[in-house]
């Protein structure tokens, strides 16, 4: 009866966890007119964002709130992909997390660069190189988070819990 009761009890809890399933925020373009310019802070040039970070400094949150999809708005079609701008290359889809900064945090140089290089840095929020292709920005939860009504039973089961095992105690003496 007690293992009984105790997987009864983990079957509530588990119905009342909230879904961590993403929720479509907006998309953006990597070229866009509010993006900062690949010519802006020579000689390394501004800095380089991937995907996620794009979307944390676009919509709010933190780079790991995000999935991002080239794919369309539908969280039925997420491919955690993203369109970036290659400094003297022009567009390349690339992981969502794809880092390929100069010094670690730039797209530069703003000069000496190798055209035509697909390794050249990476953006996913960049004014260069009119990449006009969307990226799609879905935001995720992170962890599930029980909802209040999952307290209650959660209460109630164990208070149950409690008085049977104090019963069961009781009449055996």
């Amino acid at each position: 009866m007690y293992r009984k009761t105790l997987v009864v009890l983990a079957m509530l809890v588990t119905a009342g966890i909230a879904s961590a399933d993403p929720v479509y925020v907006g998309s953006w373009m990597p070229h866009s007119d509010n993006a900062p310019s690949w010519s802006a802070s020579p000689p390394n040039g501004p800095l380089a964002y991937t995907a996620q970070e794009a979307a944390a400094l676009l919509f709010g949150g933190s780079p790991s709130d995000y999935v991002i999809s080239t794919a369309g708005p539908s969280v039925a079609l997420i491919n955690h992909m993203a369109w970036y701008d290659v400094i003297g290359y022009g567009g390349a889809m690339r992981a969502e997390n794809y880092s390929n900064k100069y010094l670690g945090q730039y797209y530069g140089p703003t000069n000496g660069y190798a055209p035509n290089d697909p390794n050249n840095p990476a953006s996913a929020y960049i004014r260069d190189n009119n990449v006009t292709d969307l990226n799609y920005a879905f935001r995720v939860n992170g962890t599930s988070v029980p909802e209040p009504s999952s307290y209650a039973i959660l209460s109630a089961a164990g208070a149950g819990l409690f008085l049977f095992r104090s019963r069961r105690r009781t009449m055996g003496k």
